[in-house]
């Protein structure tokens, strides 16, 4: 394809879709556990990557998103018409969790999928600090 296309970019709406509509319910949890962690600072953000990232993989493993996390990205992989080369695990390289979500990884291809659950910014104005997103937002890309 000489636009810069690949067939797994053209299938990203789809992978988008089959997230949004087959894991609502997980995406509504991972939000949850956001919440969950905010609630225990002081105000409506934090300068401590420390009070962020080791509290949210805490609440997504407590409630049992972080096990339901790789047969999202196996079904997004799916989605794609691609196979997986592996069955996917809810630790690095496939599911991690960061100061700005969980990112969901897996090589397709040549090609590897990223995609990140955002729920939290990282802004810079001043100093660096963690403020929760308005909601789960996913963001895919193709590297």
């Amino acid at each position: 394809m000489t636009d810069g296309t690949t067939p797994l970019t053209t299938a990203l709406d789809e992978v988008e879709r089959v997230l949004r509509d087959e894991h609502d319910r997980l995406l509504t949890v991972v939000g949850q556990c956001a919440d969950a962690v905010v609630a225990e600072w002081d105000g409506d953000s934090v300068a401590d990557r420390d009070r962020v990232v080791p509290p949210f993989a805490r609440a997504l493993d407590g409630s049992g998103a972080l096990s339901r996390l790789p047969r999202a990205l196996a079904d997004a992989v799916t989605a794609t018409g691609r196979p997986m080369p592996a069955p996917p695990v809810a630790a690095p390289p496939y599911v991690v969790v960061t100061g700005e979500g969980v990112v969901l990884r897996a090589t397709v291809g040549d090609e590897r999928l990223v995609i990140l659950l955002r729920t939290f910014d990282v802004t810079s104005d001043e100093s660096e600090r963690y403020v929760r997103t308005e909601d789960v937002s996913i963001e895919i890309e193709v590297c």
